[in-house]
């Protein structure tokens, strides 16, 4: 009999969302740097850790292999900056489940408004997948 925790992790997947027009940011899910830089709209695909397309993403890519079945920690480091062509946008920060794509649930939802204090900020919080 196949186990189905290890049948669902082979397909664990999501996708995170990042709104940080006026923010530097980083963004680690479970100690790992995604990639995220802020200053722009981003959007990252995530896999779990032993998804059956980690081997074909190229090595560059490899950081989106980062969620695993359970509990998981993502942490946000984030630093608004002043813009001079446009008005200060809300960071926002969205993190979904390939079951959760099209609706409005979420692993982890973020927003912050700007308060133009320009000071380094973070948070951390755990999800479950």
């Amino acid at each position: 009999m196949e186990n189905k925790q290890d049948n669902n992790s082979k397909d664990l997947a999501g996708a995170i969302e990042v709104m940080a027009y006026g923010y530097n940011v980083v963004v680690l899910i479970n100690g790992i740097d995604i990639g995220i830089k802020g200053g722009k709209s981003e959007s990252k695909r995530l896999f779990g850790t032993d998804h059956s397309m980690v081997s074909e993403l190229p090595e560059d890519m490899k950081n989106l292999a980062c969620l695993k079945m359970g509990a998981n920690e993502i942490r946000v480091d984030y630093q608004e900056f002043q813009e001079v062509d446009s008005p200060p946008s809300p960071l926002t920060i969205e993190l979904r489940s390939e079951q959760q794509f099209g609706t409005d649930e979420y692993l982890f939802h973020f927003r912050e408004e700007p308060d133009e204090n320009y000071e380094s900020k973070s948070i951390t919080k755990s999800f479950d997948t």
